[in-house]
């Protein structure tokens, strides 16, 4: 166990403690954007909800500093949730096509049964 001196942190520390801060939230939010990412690509859309919930209060969080960390590490962090966001918008458009065709057959079929019953 280290002890830490109960002198106040330079600038310099300060800035390297919140730099730090975000690295550890940007990870968080890289794994909880994996984990949407793998519940949609399974189609649990209820887990992806919850999910996206708490993804968003960790976004505000995480994009509430004003810090200008512009390192390759952070740079690349977003990269990938920008990827991962596009893959999951595309497949939340694709579930949402497969339902509306699922309607559309299902209002059709029903119509058809309908029509089928006022001829008998």
């Amino acid at each position: 166990m280290q002890l830490v001196p109960t002198e106040s942190l330079d600038e310099q520390g300060l800035e390297q403690m919140q730099v730090s801060r975000k690295r550890f939230r940007l990870a968080r939010l890289l794994r909880s954007t994996e984990e949407i990412l793998s519940s949609a690509q399974q189609g649990d859309w209820e887990s992806v909800e919850k999910q996206e919930y708490l993804r968003q209060m960790e976004l505000a969080i995480c994009f509430s500093e004003t810090d200008h960390d512009d390192s390759p590490e952070i740079i690349e962090a977003l990269a990938a949730l920008v990827h991962m966001n596009k893959e999951i918008t595309r497949l939340v458009e694709e579930a949402k096509k497969q339902l509306v065709d699922q309607q559309q057959a299902k209002e059709i079929s029903q119509q058809a049964a309908r029509n089928y019953q006022w001829d008998n």
